[in-house]
């Protein structure tokens, strides 16, 4: 199992590998694809929430920057960008 995005390291672009859509709602499915969340894409975490909270965490998806919960970053499989 490969790790999850929530827990990536900072300013370090990963792949994702696998989204649990079924463990998401209908809604939250919906607001990530628009965003382009989908397999196969280069993501880029940038920060998260505050010193006392990892939630939300900043992505950056091409020249695109987005926030997601912490949560739904605990649903989505990454993998290393590195050959």
């Amino acid at each position: 199992m490969n790790p999850k995005l929530d827990s990536a390291q900072l300013g370090v672009a990963v792949r994702i590998s696998r989204i649990d859509w079924d463990q998401m709602s209908h809604d939250e499915g919906r607001r990530l694809r628009e965003f382009g969340l989908m397999e196969g894409i280069e993501v880029t975490p940038l920060h998260r929430g505050s010193l006392f909270s990892r939630d939300p965490l900043a992505l950056a998806i091409g020249r695109m920057q987005v926030i997601i919960r912490a949560r739904q970053a605990a649903m989505i499989e990454v993998a290393s960008t590195a050959p």
